[in-house]
This record gives C-alpha cells, structure tokens and sequence, in this order.
C-alpha cells in the first residue's frame, strides 16, 4: 500500500511535465509523449509549466472539501444534509483520526503544487530567456508555493521542506521542519516575489496573475498570523508595514456596491479593482467552480442562467446570517428566494433547517451568492465563478487589528475598520477601546468572509474558535436546529490537524502530530 502511495504520487508529478494545463485560458493544451528530461527548452514551454503550477494551485485551494471543512467547522457555517459527512464536521466529531476526519485531500494537493514549482524553478535554469521574464516567472511559482506552504502550516505545524522536485521513487523520505523553518521559508519566497513581481495591470502584465502587491498583502497577513499565534509585537508591526504598502500603491479600491463583488451578479466582478488575488475558473471542463454544484440550493436544482445544478452539503449558519444588521449591503450576497419552474422558494429562519420549509425552500439555510454563478447556462453545467483568495477589504482589516494591537484605541485603525463598515452601508462607529475595537474587527471580518474559508483561521489564531463553536453547537442543539449533533471537541489554539493517514505512510521519515486534547 505504501509503496502504491508513492507510486501515485510520482506519477501525478511526471503527469504534470507532460500533461500541462491552462489555468485561464479557455483553450486546454494537452501534451503527450513528452519526455520530461527533454521539456522546458524554451520560454512557451516554461509558461506552460508555471500555467500548471496554478492550476494545480487552483486544485488545492479551490477544493470545494477543503473550502466545506474550514467552514463547517466554525460557527458561521452548519450542515445542511449527512453527505460529506458535515453534522460530524460542525460536531467536531473524532477529530484526531487521521484516516478520516481531517483535511484529507490538502496535503498531497499541495505537495503537488510544491513539487511543480520545484520542478519548474530546477529546470528553468536551462532556458535561455530574457533574464527580467524568467524572474517574473520564477517569482509566480514562488508565489504560488509561498501560499501552499501558509495553508499547510496552519493545518498541520511544521511539515517537510523539499529542496528540489521528485521526479522519480528516490528521496521522498523527507522530516518536517519546525514551524520557525516553515514561515521563514514563506517569508524568503515571498520577499524574492515583492522583488520581481511588476505591479499588478502593469506592463502588459496578465492582471490574473500573482502581483507584487500580492506579496505585500499575503506577507502582511503571514505576520499578523504569527503574530497573534506567537504574541509577538514585532510581527504586528511588520503586518501594518505590508498592508502599508499595498494601502500606499493605490492600485487597490473597495467596490463600492458589495454584490457587484460577485460574478453572480455581476458579469465583470473577476479580477476588480477590490480584487488582489483569486483562483481563476472558466467554462471548460475540468477548470469550473464546483463549489457552485456543492453549496447550492437544493438536490439537483438546475435554473436556467444558474451556471449548473445544485446540491447542497453546507451553508452559512442561520445564527451568523441572523447577526447582520438590517441595513447590511452585504446582506445582498446570500440568496434567501427564487422562482422555479413557476413556482416561489423562500427561506425562512423558524424553518430550523428543516426543508422542504414552509415556503418550499429545499435546504437547511440561506445561499452564499459568493460561490456562485448566474451568468453562465446552466445547460453547460460549467459555472466559472472565481473565488477570492486575497482581497483589499482584508488588507484594511489585517491593517487595523495590528495597529490597534499596537496602539489600542488607534483612530488609524477605527478609520481602517470604518472604510470596509460603511461600504456595508452601515453608520461609521464611534471611538472604541482596545477590547472593544478588537471585537468590533473581528466581528467585522465575519460579516465580511462568510464563505471564503477565512474565519476558521482567525477564529483559531485570536483563540475564539473553542468559546464560540461551543456556544453555536450548544444552541443549535437545543433550539433543535436540523443535523446538529452535540459537540464531540474544543479546539484550543494550538490546535492542528493530523496528517492524512495514507499521506503518512507514503513518507516513512514523517512523524505525525499528538492528539489534540478538548479544551
């Protein structure tokens, strides 16, 4: 079994030289009979294996279990039917098995895209190339291997390092490193992209791909990370100094109508001025949104212009759609009514979850718009939402928060907080203290995120995540909320996850993480 772990794993890497993929165009261009010894011989063989790094990038960040588990396992997330196992996931249920109930496909995806990377930043060396593009280039897959390594450290701690690419059975017994190792590692690739990255729409430069402010805004959020986790005034400080410079290049702007951040609504939403960073989906098979399929509606919902059909798996929480104001835009983002086949759905709260509700709604709570797409014909069952990865509201945020770390009550920060507060359309609020501020950002950044697999990690990092998911589950459980079982675990805040099982046994110098111990 090991050795056919292994095996699979080598052969998805020798896939990638031969079999390169377009991330964003709407034409595939397959490759076979390559030899990989003898590809990346020039510059349009280069680009096609950095096209490769992305969508496999893409694979891995994109994936709708990854997105569901991240969400689910918050209180601003609930299940909304047993599939994908998701009342055991919003119970916490039997979270130190590593054969089951952890991130199970993250891990070897993400090596995936590292070992692409490796493989392009080894082999690239041999091509003759303007020096300045190569840099470019060398800078993306950085990028990209940079944000691999940021998601895998805060899932599992510390993890192997490769030097270079695999591309045979050899040297795959690699030891983790120390989380120290870790971010240092992330820091150098992500300095080198702030170096060579060009400004994003710059210079004919492809406005979808990874940008120097890119850098600055996934560095700034690596500090204020490590910051909160390590208590550390010093990263607080290097997190205002990044969104400093992405607040200072100008190039970035709040939308100013929220809805129209979503491709749902909005056939220009991809790549806006709000946007820094996002996984790029398109109509072709193999490189759509399947999050559309997953988090939708109902079982097998298919409305013309609704990209595809619907199942559901989760959705946002009843109670955190309940928290918003009245006068909240971003209100605007989750679908609560629809007409099919001529007949009306609304979802109604006193429902419980509880579906077909009394107004015919066919699943357990509100849509999340942010998945989907109502552009393309659902007859092509393609949708091609792009799904944000980083975006300016969460430069302003990161900014406030550290800054209120370092000077509570910060009138910069208030001013940071109240930028995205009254883009919701809200009133600006008023001078606060450090706790208070604090809170208020926090809340802010759920209000904000729901849906973007963003709160689980600042829930664990301001160590909120074990108090809150044991309230939402208590609560939910008592008022009788549909597939709420009673919590099983609290994480603490240095919770991580267990290495997947099989991915375990395929890298035999591996040592997996202890039992986490409820809190």
């Amino acid at each position: 079994m090991k050795n056919n772990k292994i095996y699979r794993y080598v052969a998805t890497t020798l896939l990638a030289l031969t079999l390169l993929c377009s991330c964003t165009n709407l034409q595939e261009s397959p490759y076979t009979f390559i030899d990989p010894n003898s590809f990346y011989q020039n510059e349009t063989q280069l680009n096609e294996a950095l096209n490769s790094v992305y969508a496999q990038f893409r694979k891995m960040a994109g994936n709708y279990t990854y997105i569901m588990r991240l969400e689910c396992c918050t209180d601003f997330g609930q299940p909304c039917y047993t599939k994908e196992n998701c009342p055991l996931i919003n119970s916490w249920y039997d979270i130190n098995n590593a054969s089951t109930y952890t991130f199970t496909s993250v891990w070897s995806q993400a090596y995936t895209a590292i070992n692409r990377a490796n493989t392009l930043l080894a082999r690239g060396e041999g091509v003759d190339m303007d020096a300045t593009a190569k840099a470019q280039m060398y800078a993306q897959a950085r990028f990209l291997r940079a944000y691999s390594y940021f998601i895998l450290v805060r899932l599992y701690g510390g993890v192997p390092i490769p030097t270079t690419y695999t591309s045979t059975l050899e040297g795959l017994e690699i030891p983790r490193e120390s989380v120290e190792s870790v971010y240092n590692y992330i820091i150098s690739d992500l300095e080198y992209c702030e170096t060579n990255l060009p400004v994003r729409g710059t210079s004919g430069y492809d406005i979808w791909r990874a940008s120097k402010g890119a850098a600055q805004a996934l560095l700034g959020e690596i500090y204020l990370t490590r910051a909160s986790m390590e208590g550390n005034s010093a990263y607080y400080q290097k997190c205002v100094d990044y969104c400093q410079k992405v607040i200072d290049s100008k190039v970035y702007s709040l939308i100013p109508n929220y809805k129209n951040l979503w491709y749902a609504f909005n056939a220009s939403a991809k790549n806006n001025a709000e946007s820094i960073f996002e996984l790029q989906y398109t109509a072709v098979s193999g490189q759509e949104n399947t999050m559309h399929r997953m988090f939708g509606l109902g079982n097998s919902i298919t409305i013309p212009g609704f990209g595809a059909y619907f199942y559901h798996r989760y959705g946002p929480s009843i109670y955190a759609w309940q928290s918003y104001n009245a006068a909240d835009t971003r209100l605007g983002a989750f679908i609560t009514s629809y007409t099919w086949n001529g007949k009306n759905y609304e979802f109604v709260a006193s429902d419980k979850g509880f579906y077909p509700g009394s107004k015919n709604w066919l699943t357990s709570t509100p849509g999340n718009a942010k998945y989907y797409d109502f552009q393309t014909n659902a007859a092509l069952m393609l949708p091609c939402a792009n799904f944000y990865m980083l975006r300016y509201s969460e430069v302003l945020l990161n900014y406030a928060e550290a800054k209120n770390q370092l000077s509570g009550g910060s009138s910069d920060a208030l001013a940071k907080l109240n930028e995205v507060h009254q883009r919701a359309g809200l009133t600006a609020l008023g001078s606060l203290g450090q706790s208070e501020l604090d809170n208020a950002i926090f809340q802010e950044r759920g209000w904000e995120f729901i849906g973007e697999g963003k709160i689980y990690y600042d829930e664990l990092r301001t160590n909120r995540l074990g108090a809150r998911v044991k309230a939402f589950v208590a609560q939910g459980v008592l008022d009788g909320m549909y597939q709420f079982q009673a919590l099983n675990f609290v994480p603490k805040k240095t919770f991580l996850w267990k290495i997947p099982q099989s991915d375990l046994d395929s890298n035999p110098a591996l040592e997996q993480n202890p039992d986490n111990v409820s809190d």
